[in-house]
């Protein structure tokens, strides 16, 4: 995966509206974002690419994820479409591949993914406009 863990984890921590949707509280007053896994995309035949939120800070790594919000398999030719090229991975993963993501029903968390995946697009090297 053509992917810059560190830059991407920068952008991720410096999008003030992000940190503000991770530390939103839900109507009892409990933490709005699941800590954990909130995002797995696993190029197939390479280490998954995993964003986590410890509750208090966000992190990007290359591992297998445990237990993510959304785990979404993509082969390479479609990670380069969606995340190089000028597709918002949005519309991609909610008209193509849905057969390869799970997600849960939690609509706070899924606004944060879209967030986060994103933030991976406009990260990219060689995406359209970036």
């Amino acid at each position: 995966m053509e992917v810059n863990i560190k830059q991407w984890e920068s952008a991720l921590r410096a999008d003030s509206g992000l940190q503000e949707r991770l530390k939103r509280l839900d109507p009892k007053g409990y933490p709005a974002t699941r800590t954990g896994d909130l995002l797995c995309i696993t190029v197939r035949g390479e280490k998954p690419l995993v964003v986590s939120w410890s509750g208090s800070a966000i992190s990007v790594s290359q591992r297998a994820a445990k237990k993510p919000f959304i785990s979404w398999t993509i082969s390479r030719e479609k990670f380069k479409e969606v995340f190089m090229g000028a597709c918002p991975p949005v519309l991609v993963a909610m008209n193509n591949d849905q057969k390869n993501i799970e997600a849960g029903a939690d609509h706070h968390n899924g606004s944060l993914v879209v967030s986060l995946m994103v933030i991976l697009q406009e990260c990219m090297e060689g995406g359209e406009g970036r």
